[in-house]
């Protein structure tokens, strides 16, 4: 991560890809777990399975991206609250938390399915923006080696991480 973090590019295998999935959940859980305590996401039973099985939660996704300013430290956790509560919609409730440590950008979205929900896969409504260009997604692994950083850069002087932290609209709806 030391190497993420100061901007040394490299290829991330699949146990590195892991590893640090694991760390930005544990990064996440802990940013959204100060919170007041009625606006928490992950339940304390979510937080113990993690702690011992160090698997991120079902309906979890996390990705890197790279940040052109080398002094930020920045995190922040945002509950996304589901507007479209339609019998079809499965989603019951939501959290993204986007941080900064130097030049590294980690980004965790987790959903809950309500308890009724088939399972299979999600299609969440994402605001437009170049997030191909500027995120690797390390979790759930796809590729067995990714390269970082991307083509991309966040900056802080626009509003490419403000835009980053929104990307997930509060009141997510599905396609």
């Amino acid at each position: 991560m030391g190497s993420l973090v100061n901007d040394i590019s490299l290829r991330l295998d699949e146990e590195q890809q892991r590893l640090l999935a694991r760390w930005a959940t544990k990064t996440a859980m802990v940013i959204e777990g100060v919170k007041q305590e009625k606006n928490n996401f992950y339940s304390a039973e979510q937080r113990n399975t993690f702690r011992t099985t160090l698997i991120p939660p079902e309906e979890t996704a996390v990705w890197l991206g790279r940040c052109a300013q080398s002094n930020l430290l920045h995190g922040e956790a945002r509950k996304l609250h589901v507007s479209n509560q339609r019998p079809t919609n499965p989603l019951e409730d939501g959290c993204a938390t986007t941080f900064v440590t130097g030049r590294l950008v980690m980004q965790v979205l987790s959903v809950k399915r309500k308890p009724d929900a088939p399972g299979g896969g999600l299609s969440l409504k994402i605001r437009a923006g170049p997030w191909e260009s500027k995120l690797v997604q390390i979790w759930p692994v796809e590729k067995p080696r990714v390269n970082w950083p991307p083509p991309q850069s966040f900056s802080d002087l626009g509003d490419g991480l403000r835009d980053l932290r929104r990307r997930f609209a509060v009141g997510v709806s599905f396609k």
